[in-house]
């Protein structure tokens, strides 16, 4: 337990010392949130010697790059590549996620929900190529001309640049349904899929990172088919936060924040 309280007293002492500081809600809001997840349930799992075996559920080896924060403003590291990837559907996803997505669909259909996986993977290059897309497409129906850097910036919000995208670490997934023509557009939140989709996504380990109250923090477009699999523990974690409705933090506010946890534990 040595490192565990170490990382609660550390997280005690900042909360404490950034009383005077400009920043001082902001920074007090971080570590709360840092203290908060290390308090939840199965946070770390240790041996009988005290080292961490798993953290959120997740094999301690494999958690740091399975919760990365990736976002717009964090790259993924140059040249990852995900180790196991299986299809489902044509669509490529890590074998991590595989079983969870399958039952997550399995019991849907048995709700009469039609649920389906329409993009996983994607990688640097295909990342790319949707970008630059949704550039054109900027550029192309803009009322007034605007150059580049304004495409870009307007592209961002609904298509992550290259190097950004949750896709690229194989555990994010776009899901649609029959009844909108297996399209990926907003009005799936207002299907029975979509419903089923915010209701129970978490019992299956997947979040919607991209939230209708976070869009100013996370900086993208509210997206009700996006989802990326974190793991059982920390999506009914999320959930006993309402993170759906929480306008002061994202899903990647809680990865950052676990990945100081990992950091003070010193899991590679």
């Amino acid at each position: 337990m040595p490192r565990r309280a170490a990382l609660v007293s550390f997280i005690g002492l900042l909360i404490g010392l950034v009383g005077g500081s400009l920043r001082h809600d902001a920074l007090a809001e971080e570590a709360e949130l840092v203290l908060r997840l290390a308090h939840a349930p199965d946070a770390i799992v240790r041996d009988a010697e005290g080292r961490p075996l798993a953290a959120f559920g997740l094999n301690a080896t494999d958690a740091r790059m399975l919760l990365f924060p990736i976002s717009r403003w964090r790259a993924a590291p140059v040249g990852f590549q995900p180790p196991d990837l299986v299809y489902s559907a044509g669509r490529p996803i890590r074998s991590v996620v595989l079983g969870d997505y399958r039952m997550m669909t399995v019991d849907a259909a048995a709700e009469f929900v039609d649920l389906a996986i329409v993009s996983g993977y994607r990688s640097p290059a295909e990342q790319a190529a949707a970008f630059e897309a949704s550039v054109r497409r900027s550029l192309a129906r803009a009322e007034s001309p605007i150059d580049r850097a304004e495409a870009e910036a307007r592209a961002s919000r609904f298509v992550a640049p290259p190097g950004h995208s949750q896709h690229q670490l194989g555990t994010a997934i776009d899901v649609s349904t029959v009844e909108i023509g297996y399209s990926i557009q907003p009005h799936l939140a207002d299907t029975a899929a979509g419903r089923w989709v915010a209701l129970h996504a978490w019992e299956y380990g997947f979040v919607l990172p991209y939230t209708r109250q976070g869009e100013a923090r996370s900086g993208y477009a509210f997206e009700p088919w996006h989802l990326r699999w974190v793991g059982r523990v920390l999506a009914a974690f999320l959930n006993t936060q309402r993170y759906l409705d929480d306008p002061m933090f994202v899903v990647d506010d809680y990865l950052l924040a676990i990945e100081q946890i990992l950091d003070a534990e010193a899991i590679p």
